[in-house]
């Protein structure tokens, strides 16, 4: 009987110091959130995770903000193709001493030439090539005379990733991968690194609006059809779940740009499908308002009856829209 006890009180240490550890958020950075949603290439999301943001602040977006960008030398790895007036390449790049891969469009000439970086949306990590869900937009812009940049991020294709941060899914830390690649359009002699553009989609505009919200080198931002600004809705939406453990994570509101727009001086060009699944149309709409109470320069586009590419719409109206609003601030001078 003796025995008994013991081992029902040690039962009851061990259940109450696991409770307090996960209090503390001790299992938080290995908690992964599984989805069946259609991810923006067609692929099934699976541990489609947003993971703890950092280790020493309960805000990433003030981490960003305060960390130096290096960036280094854009490599050529690979020449993909000459397409009319400009050549594809794949190309590397060092972040967080990680080889990054991605892919680049060069107009024919001289230059310099106005930057877009192109930050592309959610996919299956391992099945992931350069260029996927940006090269059709890059390909238009390069045309148009820009020098394009798509970062693949950590752990996409080939991409070195640290050990601990394999799992796919929406890290903040991409953002750092993003930070690293203006810091190194120096090193392109065609480039004008005083004339730079984004553009994301999906989880690529909330890389982007991160990445903004760090630098004030970025002179022109166009997000499509957006993830939430609140790293929680997107935690939820795509975990299939909502759990109060992660939804109430300070970390999450720490990484979340909703809450940080003020350092946005960025103007934005917002485009938004009425017929989307794949992000809801009311985080666009929440996000424009947010700006718009900031007093922040935002532009809003909504398409009736289109999806998550917008790819009943033709593309003709909303990349002539991209490219009026990329020209008026990198070409005609309003953004400088």
């Amino acid at each position: 009987m003796k025995s008994l006890y013991l081992t029902l009180i040690v039962i009851v240490i061990i259940g109450f110091a696991g409770y307090i550890l996960w209090q503390r958020g001790f299992f938080q950075a290995n908690q992964q959130i599984s989805t069946s949603q259609t991810s923006d290439n067609g692929n099934l999301e699976s541990n489609h995770s947003l993971e703890s943001t950092t280790q020493n602040s309960s805000s990433f977006i003030e981490d960003l903000r305060r960390r130096q960008y290096q960036g280094g030398e854009i490599k050529i790895e690979e020449t993909l193709s000459k397409e009319g007036n400009y050549t594809s390449y794949v190309f590397s790049y060092p972040s967080d001493n990680l080889k990054i891969y991605g892919m680049m469009n060069v107009p024919d000439g001289n230059g310099p030439f106005p930057v877009i970086v192109l930050n592309h949306g959610y996919f299956n990590t391992q099945s992931f090539n350069s260029g996927d869900g940006s090269h059709a937009m890059a390909d238009i812009l390069a045309a148009k005379g820009y020098i394009t940049l798509a970062s693949d991020y950590r752990g996409f294709g080939k991409s070195e990733d640290t050990p601990a941060q394999r799992a796919g899914g929406h890290k903040p830390e991409y953002a750092i991968d993003v930070l690293n690649l203006i810091a190194s359009v120096k090193s392109l002699p065609k480039a004008d690194q005083n004339r730079i553009g984004m553009w994301g989609h999906s989880m690529g505009g909330e890389v982007s609006l991160r990445t903004v919200e760090a630098t004030d080198k970025v002179k022109a931002l166009v997000l499509w059809a957006p993830t939430s600004g609140r790293a929680a809705d997107n935690a939820s939406f795509y975990g299939g779940r909502r759990s109060p453990a992660v939804s109430s994570n300070p970390a999450l509101d720490g990484a979340s740009p909703i809450n940080y727009l003020k350092y946005i001086f960025t103007p934005i060009s917002l485009h938004q499908g009425l017929a989307d699944k794949e992000v809801k149309p009311e985080w666009s709409k929440n996000l424009n308002e947010a700006l718009k109470k900031e007093g922040k320069a935002v532009e809003y586009f909504e398409y009736e009856g289109q999806d998550h590419n917008f790819k009943n719409l033709g593309w003709d109206k909303i990349s002539k829209r991209t490219i009026d609003f990329f020209d008026k601030y990198l070409k005609w001078g309003e953004g400088n």
